[in-house]
Parts: structure tokens; C-alpha cells; sequence
């Protein structure tokens, strides 16, 4: 066990470092590092490239994750999956308690693209004590120098990333339909605002792409048609019910001039708001 002595890091804090056999298969995961943090301001790291990927499981207190410019806050029971390729910062922001590996190998950048596609995947934990209970299989290797077979210390990272799977997959990730669901009323209450996905995203604190990804599981559209149609059904219920020119209806329902609204109108009908209103 090696003592930490970093700033804004307790002493009853632990870390271990362990060194590879450059023998072992290459479809072996295997671990470079684990802790377990007692953490406070200003704990922070910031690193351009660290070859690995890192998973923090908040266990206490909270904590940001920053990531190409993009902010994760972790709360207990939050795990952060991050590819430390990337550049990366994460601080504590109160007192927080982390349990933490630096690993790689193996089908690492196959599993970190299937379950993201992104620098951050990020995850709240419902079955938190099978998760810490696996972890602490691992981290016990090294706090009693257990012997530590590549094979086991391979099956025991394998095993959490699994967890984080079947997580994903009973949708217990934060864009949970409740973010989905929460996203459709803001868009259906905004549709005469810009509504970009960047924007959207940002909303629920998720990357673009997971949210896009998230979003067309939900409702069956991407996004941006989701928005087109709404914008043409609420267009259609103005053309019917009141006086109003083509061009202040096609700017109240967020197009972004005459023409462009005329043009999706169309497309989307077979008519133009003139020849619908006629109907």
C-alpha cells in the first residue's frame, strides 16, 4: 500500500499500483491503479492523457467530472466511466468518498464505445451493493497481497462492466425516461426557440450523441423531427383557427422565415399553409 499524500486527500485514504506481466493475453483487462478516496477542497486532477480508462463510484459527499468541456456532477452512487485518452478533470466540490480503478486492456475501447461512444458514460447505480461488492473483490487483492492472477484480476473488471450493462439496459442511466419525458415537455413549451441538440442535451447533462441515442429509444424520432412535426401540427392548428399571415404563424412556430417554414410545410403535407388553410 503506498500512502497518499495529495492535497484535499485524507492520510486514511489508500491507492495501489500494480504493473502488468507483458505476457498475459491481450484479451486480458488488467488494472494500473486502485483507491479508495477521502476526498475535500481542493482535491482536484487535471491531466491531457492518462492511457486508460477510469471508473469513480461516488460513494459519499459529490464531486465534478469535466471532459471536453463538458461537467458531470456526481452524487452517491453515480458511477463515472471515463476514457482517460481524452483530456479530463474531476475535483471534489464538498467532502467526497471515491472508490476508483485505472484500467485497461483487453476489449476495453470496444466495451467504452458500446456503452457510450463518448469521453463520459455515466451511470446511477441501483444495485449499488453488488457494484462496491465486486469492487472491494478487487481491491482487497491488493490491500491483503493476495496473489494476483491476470485471469482473476480479469474477470473481476469484466464483472464490472457487466454491471454497468445490465444497468444500462434496465435504464437506470441518467437519461432515464424522466429526462426523456422532461425534454419533450420543454421542447413542446419552446417550440418557437431555438432548440439545438447541443442545447437539449446540455439541458439533461448528457452528451448529444447519448441523448440523441436516448431520445430516439423513447419517442421513435431523433430529435430534430420530433421538433419539425410538432412545429407543423401546431402550424396547422393556427392556419385553421385564426387570421393570422403565414409568416407570423411560420416565426411563432420557431422556423426561421417565410420561406423556410413554407418549404418544410409543404414537404411535410403536400400543401402549402396557404392551400392547407383553403382545405
Amino acid at each position: 500500500m503506498k500512502p497518499v499524500y495529495i492535497e484535499g486527500v485524507s492520510t486514511a485514504s489508500t491507492i495501489f499500483f500494480h504493473t502488468p506481466d507483458n505476457r498475459i493475453p491481450s484479451f486480458f483487462y488488467y488494472p494500473l491503479c486502485i483507491g479508495h478516496y477521502f476526498c475535500n477542497v481542493p482535491y482536484e486532477v487535471s491531466r491531457t492523457r492518462y492511457d486508460s480508462f477510469l471508473l469513480l463510484y461516488t460513494k459519499s459527499g459529490k464531486g465534478i467530472v469535466a471532459v471536453d468541456g463538458k461537467e458531470f456532477v456526481q452524487n452517491p452512487g453515480d458511477v463515472c466511466l471515463i476514457d482517460c485518452y481524452h483530456p479530463h478533470n474531476y475535483r471534489a466540490i464538498q467532502e467526497w468518498e471515491l472508490l476508483w480503478l485505472h484500467f485497461d486492456g483487453g476489449p476495453a475501447r470496444d466495451y467504452f464505445l458500446y456503452l457510450e461512444g463518448n469521453p463520459v458514460f455515466q451511470i446511477s447505480v441501483k444495485d449499488s451493493f453488488n457494484y462496491k461488492k465486486k469492487w472491494f473483490q478487487l481491491y482487497e487483492r491488493f490491500l491483503h497481497q493476495e496473489k494476483r492472477p491476470a485471469a482473476l484480476l480479469s474477470q473481476y473488471i469484466s464483472q464490472l462492466l457487466t454491471l454497468l450493462s445490465l444497468e444500462k439496459d434496465e435504464g437506470g442511466t441518467k437519461a432515464a425516461p424522466g429526462l426523456i419525458g422532461d425534454s419533450l415537455t420543454y421542447i413542446n413549451r419552446h417550440l418557437h426557440k431555438d432548440l439545438s441538440l447541443e442545447f437539449l442535451a446540455s439541458r439533461v447533462s448528457l452528451s448529444p450523441y447519448y441523448f440523441l441515442r436516448k431520445f430516439k429509444e423513447e419517442t421513435g424520432y431523433t430529435p430534430y423531427r420530433y421538433i419539425l412535426i410538432s412545429r407543423i401540427n401546431l402550424a396547422k392548428f393556427y392556419l385553421i383557427t385564426s387570421q393570422d399571415t403565414v409568416k407570423n404563424i411560420g416565426l411563432c412556430c420557431g422556423f426561421k422565415s417565410e420561406h423556410s417554414f413554407c418549404t418544410a410545410f409543404k414537404n411535410e403535407t403536400g400543401h402549402t399553409p396557404s392551400e392547407f388553410r383553403s382545405l
